[in-house]
């Protein structure tokens, strides 16, 4: 019985100092993208803004967690027999980051983590309605909580709505999938309480 008393005052002990030092702060982030998409023929990048308000939980001196709810102008510019002008994809998401810091307490971080992503926008009706994606990237936050965060996110669905359907046996098919890729440069703020 003593050993198990001992055991159990142990763990508790352990679990209290752990969560002691776990901090929860809110905040904001703003930036843009530059995105395209893949095996379109003659589309070009675009221009777009992103914004995303977030969770972030600091476990430990090297490891946060960040769940982000956020907005995307994606899309790219159409430059195809005749057709000119952008293809606009608006997404409200929801992204958790894993945020590793290279050295602790200098703010220099590595990042990565999954996304989804539901399109919002009624210009393009060929476009699915959702979005997988994962993403990876580099940032730095000073002290006082504002960073700087440079991302690169790969999505893995093909976001031709039907494409597939139309076709019938025996018809050549473009094969390769058409998936968003997007380049993501943003300030954020963290609230300290």
């Amino acid at each position: 019985m003593k050993h198990l008393s001992l055991t159990f005052l142990f763990v508790m002990a352990a679990v209290t100092f752990g969560f002691s030092q776990v901090k929860v702060r809110p905040g904001l982030k703003l930036g843009f993208n530059s995105s395209t998409v893949s095996n379109l023929p003659r589309s070009e990048s675009k221009l777009g803004f992103q914004g995303a308000m977030f969770a972030n939980v600091h476990f430990v001196s090297f490891y946060e967690l960040q769940a982000e709810a956020s907005f995307s102008n994606q899309g790219y510019e159409r430059n195809a027999m005749g057709e000119s002008g952008d293809v606009d994809i608006k997404y409200i998401g929801f992204a958790l980051s894993n945020k590793f810091f290279v050295v602790p307490n200098l703010g220099l971080h590595l990042l990565v983590g999954p996304s989804v992503e539901v399109n919002v926008s009624d210009e393009d009706a060929d476009i699915t309605p959702f979005d997988f994606s994962f993403f990876g990237g580099v940032g730095y936050e000073f002290p006082f909580g504002l960073g700087l965060e440079l991302r690169y996110k790969q999505g893995i669905i093909d976001i031709r709505d039907g494409y597939w359907e139309e076709f019938e046996e025996g018809d050549e098919l473009f094969d390769d999938n058409v998936l968003n890729g997007v380049l993501q440069f943003g300030v954020f703020y963290k609230f300290q309480f």
